[in-house]
Order: structure tokens, then C-alpha cells, then sequence
């Protein structure tokens, strides 16, 4: 059966240039090590400095690789937007939450601060996922980014087609490092089940992000919950019995919003789920 597709609505206006930090966050041999290190940075980067860098707390390697890990951590994970860093932290950092949907959270995180990573996902990845494809193949993904590169001359004269053909592989490896795929030589989609709570903290990232006037069915995050757009609106009259949002439904547009500010929302989600 066919997934439903979804329009976008643009979160990236602010950010101004595409880079290759698909690379290097494709590289990170265990996501596990972001979740730690997000908290630190975003309270204090020189702490992160000592502790990654300097004291190599981390284990990675040399220090050349540490360094790139620090500057990927800084570029794609933190936001202009302090309240947002702040949620961030507070949910990597949560005892209530799993690793897997610190993961996820991850994604989405990603996909807010990384221009040539969100547009990847809603061509390729969320195109072909809610059309109900098995698989997910590079050659598809390198042909995306040739053509999508082709239209943009700063990158035009700046990539090559070696450097396209490691984005695209590092793309699905980033991908399957996440949980969002499977395989070794193919990749195959997995069946991707985000909770209550977790779509609760989707909303409030959207909230912060000052989408909550926007049409949520014609949004880009609502491809984000990785369920079909008939079913979002029950998910959120669920959501909403529990007052966790607020919604407002006429039919054609849905507006909805967190029920909760940075503060008290892990406590009142996962506390008293």
C-alpha cells in the first residue's frame, strides 16, 4: 500500500550556505557519542574542548578527527535559536527517554540545520519512503545530487563528481547509523514507529521553531512522524486527551502547537505517560 506524499513549507531561510556535513557526520562511528557530547557543548564549548580534544575522553583517534567531530557537532546539531539548544540538551540528557529516539530526535535536528540533508530527505528519502519502496538505492541518491548540485553554481564549481559519489554513500551510511535504514551492500527502508511522547517533542521543536500558524498537513514535519497524513490527526486527538498540544482542526488546515515550554515538558511527557 502506498504511503501518502506531503508538500514541504521551508525552515531554512536563515541558513545561508550548503556544506558537506552529511560527510563528516557519516563518518561518526557511534551516535552515541553526539547524544553525550550535545549537552556539553551547548553549555559550555570550551568544556567540550577540553573533555573531546585535549583530553580525548571520547577515544577518538587523533586529533585532527576530534576537532572535525567538534566542528560537525557545532554546524549540524547546534541551532541559532538558544531555546531550542536548551530542548536539545534536555533531551539528550533525559534518563526517560531511549536511545533510539534521541536518535531519531537526532534526524530531525539535522534536518532543521543542514540545507543539502533536508533536501535529500524530502526528494529522495521521505519521496520514496511514502511511496512505499523497498529500497533505497545510491545510484538514486548520487543522481538527485548531480542534478540538484548542477543547479546550484557554488557548489557546481566546487564538487566533484568523486565528492557527490561519497556524499550520496555517506548519506545512507548516516542513514542506517540512525535506524532509518538496513543493509550492507543495499539498503532497504526499516519501519520507522515514533511514540506519543516523541511525536509531543516533534511539536514542541515545531513550536519553537514559530511554525505553530502554519498549516501542519502541508508542512514538512509531517512527513517527520513517518506515518500517513490520515492518521495524523488521530495521532494528535490522542495527543491532545492528554494535554500535551493544542490543535485546531477546519477541515482542510490543521494548527497545532506544544502544551509545554522547555522546562516542564519531559517531566510532563515521559513522567506521566
Amino acid at each position: 500500500m502506498k504511503r501518502n506524499l506531503f508538500f514541504s513549507k521551508d525552515i531554512n531561510k536563515t541558513l545561508v550556505k550548503y556544506n558537506s556535513d552529511i560527510n563528516i557526520v557519516g563518518s561518526i562511528p557511534d551516535y552515541h557519542l553526539i547524544i553525550k557530547a550535545l549537552p556539553i557543548l551547548n553549555r559550555d564549548a570550551d568544556e567540550l574542548y577540553k573533555i573531546l580534544v585535549k583530553e580525548n575522553e571520547f577515544n577518538l583517534r587523533t586529533e585532527k578527527s576530534r576537532k572535525r567531530f567538534m566542528n560537525a557537532l557545532s554546524s549540524a546539531f547546534v541551532h541559532e535559536e538558544r531555546e531550542i539548544n536548551d530542548f536539545t540538551s534536555r533531551v539528550m540528557e533525559s534518563d526517560e527517554i531511549n536511545q533510539d529516539s534521541k536518535i531519531i530526535f537526532l534526524f530531525w535536528l539535522f534536518s532543521i540545520n543542514n540545507r543539502l540533508f533536508k533536501e535529500v530527505n524530502k526528494h529522495v528519502f521521505f519521496k520514496y519512503y511514502y511511496m512505499g519502496r523497498a529500497e533505497l538505492p545510491a545510484a538514486d541518491v548520487q543522481a538527485f545530487l548531480k542534478d540538484f548540485i548542477s543547479t546550484k553554481p557554488e557548489l557546481k564549481s566546487q564538487w566533484s563528481e568523486e565528492t557527490v559519489k561519497t556524499i550520496a554513500s555517506k548519506y545512507l551510511t548516516l542513514l542506517k547509523k540512525m535506524n532509518l535504514l538496513e543493509g550492507s551492500r543495499k539498503k532497504s527502508f526499516c519501519f520507522v514507529t515514533i511514540s506519543d511522547e516523541l511525536i509531543a517533542c516533534l511539536i514542541h521543536l515545531y513550536t519553537l521553531l514559530g511554525q505553530q500558524n502554519s498549516n501542519f498537513l502541508e508542512h514538512e514535519f509531517a512527513s517527520w512522524m513517518f506515518i500517513s497524513k490520515e492518521s495524523i490527526l488521530e495521532r494528535f486527538k490522542r495527543l491532545g486527551k492528554r494535554d500535551w498540544i493544542k490543535m485546531h482542526y477546519t477541515g482542510d488546515s490543521l494548527k497545532v502547537e506544544s502544551n509545554f515550554n522547555n522546562k516542564n515538558i519531559i517531566d510532563g511527557i515521559f513522567r506521566r505517560s
